[in-house]
């Protein structure tokens, strides 16, 4: 399962959901408003940088818009 952690107003993220949609891969939106719950502890566990996207995939977590839009799912 893949699991997305975005924001409406990131052109980051934008990028990404618009690259698993092109690829046809189903994935689950996890939304931050991005007032500030992108510093929340738990979130900064997953993603340090305190930033979006973050992929989740099988319990493998990617952080960098650009791996993400490359990452292979099988």
């Amino acid at each position: 399962m893949l699991e997305l952690y975005h924001g409406t107003t990131s052109v980051c993220a934008q990028k990404v959901r618009l690259t698993l949609v092109e690829k046809g891969l189903e994935w689950e939106g996890r939304l931050l408003k991005l007032n500030g719950d992108q510093l929340d502890p738990g979130y900064l566990k997953l993603n340090p940088n305190g930033v979006v996207p973050t992929l989740v995939h099988d319990g493998n977590v990617i952080v960098e818009s650009t791996v993400i839009m490359h990452h292979r799912v099988f």
